[in-house]
């Protein structure tokens, strides 16, 4: 029976979309071989249309209450899985999913309970400070247009390859274009990331600016109500001093300790402000802004809680609640913070606010020329090595970023406006019953004080919040006049019996919805993605598991995961890990921490970080083949740490054997040398060793039982060991063991004290990682950052959907497909490298539209191709195919220029493209390098900048005598990825130089035919065709 006055609401199951149809609310779901089940339920009242807007003095208006829904026909994750096969991407394990009694079933199944719990017995905390269902909502379009998707939104938001199109920063930096025009800089720097890295890297960058500024100086951090977990990391990773103060003591006594503390000023000093924690925390602007007269200092502002609130408030409501207007900008370090308009500049900001899952995500701010620009290109991701983590999950930025599309400066600023009014209702309400509340200066928080023990744990429940100075209730956009209500009652019972709380309803899910573009072209985003897929053969990265369990995944984005299970299973999964790894008892562990972190560039920097602090002294070697985060750990050691001040750098490159492992020889010797200097500077020497098992350009593994066998025929011990197996560990451990420092097993192989290892690597998961150190005194877990609970839950099905039995199918067949790539390259007379095992096959370069079309990844004169599980042996096939199309082509295009070269040479000549691996190559690039032009005034530096190039774009074409076998000509030709190529400079002989003219005439047609035939674009310059002497 419906109650009189309530309205219908229709249920399906996935919540996906409300219509208000007439007098009735329809939800229209989303749910593929699924009829609507339709539960008739009493909501209140909808307000009129003639009701007040948000912007209205508050009225009474009955408002829609959050109810709870009962669903007949709830999700059913194994139709959900079955309906998604037509997308799978099909590997032995994948493949064997297909069979309906196949045990992934009971998996779903499982987690099919785990979700109806989830979403049937979430509670209703509209208080609380880390989340709101607004927000939430804004994330239920992300399994509707097919995520999630294997993706990687690695390096910096303008950091971009046309052959890595799974990410969304085009959304990402709309957004840092968006909240950087509210600060005052529309071209500002940054990223979207987990806020503990946000504020990381915008320390870093205003210590490397000062760095920069004051070379002899090391800036001091000075703070007051930061978190000391950020603080304590970025202390750790760039060695910084810091400095408590207290900013309510009088201005003059803080100024005197900053001076003794600066040493007379002499140290620049970074302050770093947080204006609103989850627990009511903040620092005062004002007092910073004074202290700023008389300490010259550079201000980093945390607004994680609150950025966009504060920085969409009306110009009026600014000014009478005492908000000053937040400028991001450069500024030299004596200049006070506040500029002659009254604003506050800041140097580098995080911001937030429309947070949808704890730890929230957050976009760190910088002005562009902040931090300088000596970032190191690399050329494996095609970008400049600048963020901290390097990988990052794309879809979080994506959630983030469509708050930014939805709302907007407009939508944030109404529905903080209501959130007021809301505050100010509840604040004048218990004022009026004499109840002790503090609104907090930057946040729509409260603070109510004097809650006796059931008080309190009522507004917790609620989820308010316990803070020293009383509970936090944060007034959040789907707070309601009910639950301001509920908090009278606890407080002051006899209160809501005489006086309700009027307040005008305003339906900001309706009011503000996401373009029905954007829906689109995520969308078809996400549908290119499943073409590309396919043929993406130069990454580390399994892209198919999520092919299968991503629309399983996909149900679960925006679910509240309770708390007590995600530590129950991380610690579960943890210790699974170290099991794996040898540590097979408690005691095994008692001196091992393992933690989840968000890649694996952040699980290396914390094993090296972990090491140091248990050997700050010690010298950390590495190979040149290392995967590169680590040269950027060391180099924020270094250059922006400085560590190693006023000594030499304590960490060292030893080079690599051809096949990629390092030169134990090498390191030997290095580490005699280091040893020797060490004792006679009267120091313990000290050796922390990070070795490679696999994650290098060839899948080179170091061999470990050689290293340590040499090392200690000369007497030196490794006194730390970390194994970098990003990719390789997720399939198999490779009989690496955890063991204490100086630990060898029963083979002879060293035990190592540490590993790092991808989950978005070898299993395809959300991009993460584990890290597991040596930490007797306890080292890791300070640096250990919360982390999305995707991660947790993802790592639970995975764990169980890709048992070590599993891994080992995909390895094998991984294997079988790199020596089925390896051998076909070798019959059509391709130079490759493999390492024994390895299922990463280097190959020297094909043309670059090639390199484009399968996502090789470059270095040098190679590229590789790696055959993860998702690659089939039908994409390996038509790769081979492709580089022997080319040839072809190239061939036909010979023999019809060929007799007419043999007449003018006056020689039979034999015309072939010269690979990159070709000794012609290296012929050629010292032959120009001494050539002169045919015509006074050619321009030799264009020769030099475009010969190594051209002889690495496969399509240079050398023209030989046959019989001796000598150079007579070559014409460069580079080629482009967009499947251009551009004709260069002609070198030819100087016996032929009064046949230069017609050469030019054959070398035209000559390229020409092979444009026609390979289906490339000819293109030209002024330098095209130009003759050298050679």
């Amino acid at each position: 029976m419906v109650a009189p006055n309530s309205q219908v609401l229709t249920v399906r199951a996935d919540f996906s979309r409300v219509e208000l149809k007439g007098n009735a609310v329809t939800e229209t779901f989303g749910v593929k071989d699924s009829d609507p089940a339709v539960t008739v339920i009493s909501v209140a009242e909808l307000p009129s249309p003639g009701s007040s807007s948000p912007s209205n003095t508050p009225s009474l208006s009955p408002q829609l209450s959050p109810s709870k829904i009962v669903i007949n026909n709830p999700v059913n994750l194994q139709s959900i899985f079955k309906s998604s096969q037509t997308q799978w991407i099909d590997d032995p394990v994948i493949t064997s999913w297909r069979n309906p009694n196949h045990k992934i079933y009971d998996i779903l199944a499982s987690a099919n309970g785990l979700l109806e719990t989830w979403t049937s017995t979430t509670s209703h905390t509209p208080f609380s400070p880390l989340s709101d269902p607004l927000w939430l909502e804004t994330g239920c379009i992300l399994k509707e247009v097919g995520l999630p998707w294997h993706n990687n939104q690695v390096g910096m938001a303008d950091d971009l390859d046309s052959s890595w199109p799974f990410h969304f920063k085009s959304y990402e930096r709309d957004t840092l274009r968006a909240k950087g025009t509210r600060v005052g800089d529309p071209n500002a720097a940054g990223y979207i990331c987990h806020p503990s890295e946000a504020n990381c890297y915008c320390i870093r960058a205003l210590q490397q600016e000062l760095r920069e500024r004051y070379p002899k100086s090391q800036p001091l951090v000075v703070y007051d109500n930061f978190d000391l977990g950020i603080l304590y990391c970025a202390e750790t990773f760039f060695g910084l001093q810091s400095h408590r103060i207290n900013l309510s003591d009088r201005i003059e006594d803080i100024v005197q300790y900053l001076r003794e503390a600066t040493d007379g000023g002499q140290r620049p000093v970074i302050f770093i402000a947080n204006l609103a924690t989850t627990d009511g925390r903040y620092d005062d602007l004002n007092v910073i802004s004074e202290i700023s007269k008389h300490i010259p200092m550079l201000l980093h502002l945390d607004m994680t809680q609150n950025f966009d609130y504060i920085t969409t408030l009306p110009p009026n409501d600014r000014k009478l609640l005492g908000i000053d207007n937040i400028q991001l900008r450069s500024k030299p370090l004596s200049q006070p913070l506040r500029l002659s308009n009254g604003s506050i500049t800041a140097c580098t900001i995080v911001a937030g606010g429309a947070h949808h899952t704890n730890p929230p995500l957050a976009l760190a701010l910088k002005p562009t020329s902040l931090g300088g620009t000596d970032f190191v290109r690399v050329s494996y991701v095609r970008g400049r090595d600048q963020s901290l983590a390097g990988s990052r999950d794309s879809i979080g930025p994506l959630w983030f970023s469509l708050q930014e599309v939805r709302f907007g400066e407009q939508g944030f600023r109404e529905i903080y406006q209501r959130c007021a009014e809301m505050r100010e209702t509840l604040v004048q309400t218990l004022n009026a019953c004499g109840v002790s509340v503090t609104p907090l200066p930057y946040s729509l928080d409260v603070i109510i004080r004097g809650c006796s023990k059931e008080q309190t744990d009522e507004l917790l429940s609620l989820g308010a919040v316990s803070t020293p100075a009383g509970v936090l209730v944060a007034i959040q956009p789907s707070v309601i006049s009910k639950d301001l209500e509920r908090v009278i009652e606890i407080i002051s019972p006899s209160t809501i019996q005489t006086n309700g709380i009027d307040s005008t309803y305003a339906d900001f899910e309706s009011l503000y919805q996401i373009p029905d573009s954007v829906v689109t072209d995520l969308t078809s985003t996400v549908e290119s993605w499943k073409i590309l897929t396919r043929s993406s053969s130069g990454y580390p990265l399994y892209m198919g598991s999520l092919s299968a369990l991503g629309p399983v995944i996909g149900q679960f984005l925006g679910v509240d995961i309770p708390a007590d299970w995600l530590k129950t299973q991380k610690e579960a999964l943890l210790v699974s890990r170290m099991e794996s790894f040898g540590l097979l008892t408690p005691k095994d562990r008692a001196d091992f921490r393992a933690a989840f972190t968000n890649g694996s560039t952040m699980g290396n920097r914390m094993g090296l970080q972990t090491a140091l602090k248990r050997l700050p002294n010690a010298t950390i070697y590495f190979s040149t083949e290392t995967h590169y985060s680590v040269n950027k750990t060391m180099r924020d050691c270094d250059t922006i740490t400085r560590r190693w001040l006023g000594k030499k750098p304590r960490f060292c490159q030893i080079p690599c054997n051809k096949d990629g492992s390092i030169s134990v020889d090498l390191l030997v010797q290095r580490a005699l040398v280091d040893k020797k200097e060490t004792l006679e500077n009267g120091e313990e020497y000290q050796m922390i060793l990070l070795a490679n098992i696999g994650t290098t350009f060839v899948g080179a593994r170091d061999n470990l039982k050689e290293i340590y066998r040499k090392l200690q025929e000369v007497g030196i011990q490794i006194s730390h060991l970390h194994a970098d197996g990003a990719f390789d560990f997720g399939y198999s451990t490779y009989g690496i063991k955890l063991g204490t420092p100086g630990s060898v097993g029963e083979d002879g192989v060293p035990m190592v004290q540490g590993i790092t290892l991808s989950n978005h690597k070898a299993m395809g998961s959300i991009v993460s990682g584990e890290v597991i150190s040596y930490s007797p005194g306890n080292e890791l877990s300070p640096l250990e950052w919360t982390v999305d609970p995707r991660i947790i839950f993802e790592r639970w099905i995975y764990a169980q959907a890709y048992p070590p039995a599993e891994c080992e199918v995909l390895l094998r067949y991984c294997q079988d497909n790199a020596s089925r790539l390896e051998q076909s390259l070798r019959r059509i007379g391709v130079v490759t490298k493999r390492n024994l095992g390895s299922m990463i096959v280097v190959l020297e370069k094909p043309p670059a539209w090639i390199i484009e079309e399968f996502a090789l990844r470059p270095e040098g004169d190679w590229v590789h191709f790696i055959t993860v599980p998702d690659i089939s042996p039908e994409t390996i096939d038509l790769f081979v195919d492709r580089i022997q199309q080319f040839r072809s082509n190239c061939l036909a295009a010979f023999a019809y220029v060929n007799p007419s070269i043999n007449t003018i040479m006056n020689r039979r000549i034999e015309t072939r493209c010269i690979q990159s691996r070709d000794p012609l190559a290296k012929q050629v690039v010292e032959l120009a390098k001494g050539a002169a032009p045919l015509t006074p005034g050619g321009d030799t530096e264009n020769l030099v900048s475009t010969v190594i190039p051209s002889m690495r774009s496969a399509l240079s074409i050398a023209m030989l005598d046959s019989v001796e076998q000598e150079l007579e000509a070559v014409l460069l030709i580079e080629s482009f990825r967009d499947q251009t190529m551009k004709a260069g400079a002609l070198l030819i002989k100087s016996h032929h130089a009064e046949g230069a003219n017609t050469i030019v005439v054959v070398a035209k047609l000559l390229s020409g035919f092979m444009a026609k035939h390979t289906g490339a674009r000819l293109i030209s310059d002024e330098f095209s065709y130009t003759c050298y002497l050679i």
